[in-house]
């Protein structure tokens, strides 16, 4: 993933956190959104929504990739490097 796309994730979901009062640990890429992070359903919402307006993309469109599979903050950076990829 380009530095920059990373960066947006990561920069959105401390966003979202905090807008949801949710006090982040140090993000590492194998940390699990949900059960490590706290994020709720609606703050996944939040974050996913925050994201495709941030970078144009909507990775869950095309039905290839389910929300559900993503658990993890590397897998959050995955989609949405696959998604900026099939648009350039």
């Amino acid at each position: 993933m380009s530095n920059d796309s990373k960066e947006t994730v990561l920069r959105t979901l401390r966003a979202v956190a905090e807008q949801r009062g949710i006090a982040l640990p140090a993000l590492r890429e194998d940390a699990e959104i949900v059960d490590e992070l706290g994020f709720t359903s609606l703050a996944v919402a939040a974050l996913i929504a925050n994201l495709e307006e941030e970078l144009g993309v909507d990775p869950f469109q095309d039905e290839d990739v389910m929300i559900t599979d993503i658990r993890t903050v590397a897998d959050l950076c995955r989609v949405y490097e696959n998604a900026l990829a099939r648009v350039r």
